[in-house]
């Protein structure tokens, strides 16, 4: 489903050049959960953008669903990316002005309204759904950004540290939801991590060490 070969990335910032990737190749499956590990700063976040066509590289090629993402226009990886793809980021992204259910349903205007509901009490934040965001916590956030990525029912689902803001008994529910999502809907999740327990219940960890991305 998603193909990385020969991928090389670098930054310029003002006269220092930090290369991120150098020469990767690495395939990930049609379905199942993957989790990204690595030092602050290796790359993790990084290497979901890439792979989810928000981010540009040098050398190399990243195909998903067998379309060259280096050859696409941005309203194609666009598309593409709408078609296939749910994000949660550690920083939320909801829209301030809606109510959490009312973020959820605008993620996708053709869900069913039950899917949502059963989404949100899934995650245990159905109590909130008609607060604003600016009302509730951040980790009631970061849940809702994740059910709001769900709402569409991606056939791959991209996270950022989906339970860095949450205390242990939430995490584990997220954890157990997530890993649950992907095995019962044939999905590929690729989420990356701080949280070595976690990530090893993924179906595959990838480390990324030394510019370089390593199946441990």
């Amino acid at each position: 489903m998603i193909s990385i070969k020969n991928l090389s990335k670098s930054y310029v910032d003002n006269s220092n050049h930090q290369n991120v990737f150098e020469n990767v190749s690495y395939e990930f499956g049609a379905k199942g959960a993957y989790s990204i590990v690595g030092s602050s700063g290796s790359g993790k976040t990084t290497l979901l953008n890439l792979i989810s066509g928000l981010d540009s590289f040098e050398n190399g090629t990243i195909e998903v669903f067998n379309q060259n993402l280096s050859i696409l226009s941005v309203e194609e990886r666009s598309a593409l990316r709408k078609k296939y793809f749910g994000f949660g980021y550690q920083f939320h992204y909801l829209l301030e002005n809606l109510s959490i259910y009312e973020n959820c349903l605008a993620a996708n205007f053709g869900i069913d309204a039950g899917y949502i509901d059963k989404t949100l009490k899934k995650l245990g934040i159905e109590n909130i759904k008609n607060k604003l965001p600016s009302n509730v916590s951040g980790g009631e956030k970061q849940r809702a950004s994740i059910a709001r990525a769900l709402s569409k029912k991606p056939s791959i689902l991209i996270l950022d540290e989906p339970t860095g803001n949450l205390d242990q008994e939430n995490s584990l529910v997220v954890q157990d939801f997530l890993l649950e999502y992907a095995k019962t809907n044939n999905s590929l999740i690729i989420y990356a991590t701080h949280d070595v327990a976690f990530a090893k219940r993924a179906d595959k960890t990838l480390n990324i060490i030394e510019r370089n991305i390593v199946q441990e």
